[in-house]
């Protein structure tokens, strides 16, 4: 009896995990589709268009290690129209006083607003501490061009991702929302580096994927780029929620369903973002992702299969509960499973490992298949190694991968329990020879 349900149990995960890397395989086709096409529409685009005027909401907390580098690369981005509102979190460090010294800020009237005296187009809110999704919506509330985009204080916007999603919202008046690619800032360093794989592959490879059939469910609060008015309609961000930027598109696309609005992840690098440089903040950062993407889609079950909502109802949804909630509990079900079938004899050893190479193959193809698009498609700067990257791949896979997955695995049984809180994460200082 016992063999009998180890071996339905492997057959049962093995079936699913080849059905998920057909599907995989199916999206990063379609990304790659997607990529050339828009390298075509840039290239008929002219200059000296008129794109819509944006504010930067960015919330700060205890963030002084790199305020003021940050917002010297927003000051410098072309675009003219354009404001720049820092929300001060309650920060109990030096970001205020740093703010006020390097760009001359004046209180307006007896508000808690502050304009630079320097830099005409930045003001800054100083406000009580209330959390990073209160704090945005503070600064939405503030912001008087149309269109918003969220970002955070530990990422630097990209000139050309900033411009390619305005004229994005200039060509197309039913996008809602937009985000793009993003990169990790260059550092040293094996956790980095599998982490830079991992945002190529996640952005590159499956979000354009989802984005061209029109199921888009995560832009990332790194950089959202989304109307006004829209944010107004669902009452900005939930402030109890754990992962914001899920929950606010998530919702957006329950209040704006059909093909009459649209959310698209443009295949342009919007902004380059800090990733955590060690196992213990890493370890808060996928597990509160893993908690937040379990809230979210329980708090809107009923868009799951749901075919009003088109696709995303019946198929990215679906997807999202099968491959990003469960997974994690098939992979260690398959781990603990294999060595007892293969020590009882139950199942072929040879099998198992071809089973394992081609799934590894077919990852490092996936990797390599990333790094061939960011190098002649979308990045400028940045020059991928298609051998180092495959071999840092395949690494990955060799204890990496099986961390996070253990990761998430806990945080879906912590689901169950009391709320996740954040915790703080190290930031690193921002120079030019950063990027």
């Amino acid at each position: 009896m016992t063999q009998e349900i180890c071996l339905l149990l492997l057959k049962f995960t093995g079936i699913y995990f080849f059905i998920i890397n057909i599907f995989y395989g199916t999206l990063m086709f379609l990304s790659w589709v997607e990529v050339k096409r828009y390298r075509r529409e840039i290239k008929k685009q002219v200059n000296t268009e008129i794109v819509p005027a944006v504010s930067f909401i960015i919330p700060a907390f205890n963030e002084e290690s790199l305020i003021v580098e940050t917002i010297q690369t927003y000051l410098l981005l072309p675009q003219e129209r354009k404001e720049i509102i820092i929300i001060n979190d309650g920060s109990h460090d030096q970001t205020f006083k740093l703010l006020q010294t390097m760009f001359q800020l004046k209180r307006i009237e007896s508000s808690s607003l502050f304009h630079s005296i320097t830099s005409s187009n930045l003001f800054v809110i100083e406000a009580i501490h209330m959390g990073k999704a209160q704090a945005l919506n503070y600064g939405i509330n503030h912001a008087k061009y149309d269109l918003i985009c969220t970002m955070d204080a530990d990422t630097i916007p990209n000139a050309r991702g900033v411009e390619g999603c305005l004229r994005a919202f200039a060509h197309d008046p039913k996008l809602v929302a937009a985000g793009g690619i993003i990169q990790t800032l260059p550092a040293k360093g094996w956790l980095r580096t599998f982490q830079s794989i991992e945002y190529l592959r996640t952005f590159l490879c499956e979000r354009i994927g989802w984005s061209i059939i029109g199921s888009t469910t995560l832009i990332s609060g790194a950089f959202c780029m989304v109307k006004k008015e829209a944010c107004h309609k669902i009452g900005g961000f939930r402030h109890n929620s754990i992962t914001e930027d899920l929950d606010l598109i998530i919702r957006l696309r329950k209040a704006y369903p059909g093909d009459n609005h649209r959310f698209k992840i443009l295949p342009i690098t919007t902004c380059y973002t800090q990733v955590p440089k060690d196992l213990k903040h890493l370890m808060v950062q996928r597990m509160r992702w893993q908690l937040g993407l379990f809230e979210t889609l329980a708090r809107n079950i009923d868009i799951c299969f749901n075919p009003a909502h088109g696709i995303l109802g019946l198929v990215a949804i679906p997807y999202s509960w099968i491959v990003e909630v469960f997974s994690p509990l098939l992979e260690f079900t398959a781990l603990l499973i294999i060595p007892t079938a293969i020590f009882q004899g139950w199942i072929d050893p040879n099998f198992v490992i071809v089973y394992l190479g081609v799934g590894l193959l077919f990852n490092v193809i996936i990797t390599s298949f990333g790094v061939y698009i960011d190098n002649r498609y979308v990045s400028r700067n940045r020059n991928w190694s298609c051998l180092k990257s495959s071999f840092h791949s395949i690494v990955l896979h060799l204890g990496y991968k099986q961390l996070t997955s253990w990761w998430r695995l806990q945080a879906l049984f912590k689901s169950f329990g009391k709320k996740h809180e954040w915790g703080e994460k190290p930031r690193q200082e921002i120079n030019q020879q950063t990027l």
